[in-house]
C-alpha cells in the first residue's frame, strides 16, 4: 500500500479517537495525572502571555499618545502658515491706504505672489514627520495584534461541552494548533520586537528634533 503524501498547507483533520478499553480501569488515576499536567502547562503558557500582552497594550497606548502629540506639533510645519499670507496682504493694503492718505497718484508696487506659493517644507521636517508616523503605525499594529492575542487566549481556555473525554481532545487539538502556528513565539517574541522598533523610530525622530531645536522652536512659535 502506497503512503498518501501529506500537504503541509492542508493538514489532516484532527479526529477524536476512541480511547482504548484499558483506560479508566485504574480508577481514573491516569486521567487525573493527565488533567493536572495539562492544566499546569496551559496555566504556565496563558498566564505568562496574558501578563505580557496586558503590558504591551498599556505601553503601546502610551507611546501612541506621545507620537500623536508630537505629530500634532510637526504636521502643521509641512504646510505654509496662513498667517504669512494674511500679513503679506495686510502690508499691501497698508501701502495702498498710505498712498491714498498722502494724495499720491503713482502706482504702488505690489507682489502678487503670496508666501504660501513659494513654501516648501525642509527635509528635516519631512523626515521627522515620517519617523513619527512610522512609530505611530507600529504602535497601532502592536496594540491590534495584542488584542487579537488576548482574544485567542480567551478562546484557548474556553471549555466546551461533550463530557471530559471530548474536552481533553478539544484542548489537545488547540494546543497542537498553537504549536503548529507558532503562536507562543509570535506573541512572546515578535510582538515585543514591533514595540521596540516603534521606540527606535520615535527615539530617532526625537534626536532629529533635538539637533534642530532652534528651527523647530521658531516654527512652532
Amino acid at each position: 500500500m502506497s503512503a498518501v503524501p501529506q500537504n503541509s498547507l492542508h493538514p489532516p483533520v484532527f479526529e477524536i479517537p476512541d480511547p482504548p478499553p484499558e483506560f479508566g480501569q485504574d480508577g481514573g488515576k491516569f486521567y487525573r495525572h493527565y488533567d493536572a499536567l495539562a492544566q499546569e502547562i496551559d496555566d504556565d503558557m496563558t498566564s505568562g502571555l496574558k501578563e505580557q500582552l496586558d503590558g504591551m497594550l498599556i505601553f503601546a497606548g502610551l507611546f501612541a499618545g506621545v507620537n500623536t502629540a508630537f505629530l500634532a506639533l510637526t504636521i502643521p510645519l509641512l504646510s505654509a502658515d496662513p498667517a504669512d499670507d494674511t500679513n503679506a496682504l495686510l502690508a499691501q493694503n497698508k501701502a495702498i491706504l498710505m498712498q491714498l492718505v498722502a494724495g499720491r497718484n503713482d502706482t504702488v508696487p505690489t507682489d502678487s505672489t503670496l508666501p504660501s506659493a513659494a513654501f516648501s517644507p525642509s527635509r528635516d521636517i519631512f523626515t521627522i514627520n515620517a519617523l513619527f508616523s512610522l512609530s505611530l503605525a507600529f504602535a497601532i499594529i502592536s496594540s491590534f495584534l495584542a488584542v487579537l492575542g488576548r482574544q485567542w487566549l480567551v478562546y484557548y481556555r474556553k471549555r466546551g461541552g461533550g463530557g471530559p473525554d471530548r474536552q481533553r481532545w478539544e484542548q489537545l487539538k488547540r494546543f497542537l494548533g498553537a504549536e503548529r502556528w507558532k503562536l507562543e513565539p509570535i506573541l512572546d517574541d515578535v510582538l515585543p520586537s514591533l514595540l521596540q522598533i516603534e521606540q527606535a523610530w520615535s527615539a530617532i525622530a526625537g534626536l532629529r528634533m533635538d539637533s534642530g531645536f532652534d528651527q523647530f522652536h521658531n516654527c512652532i512659535l
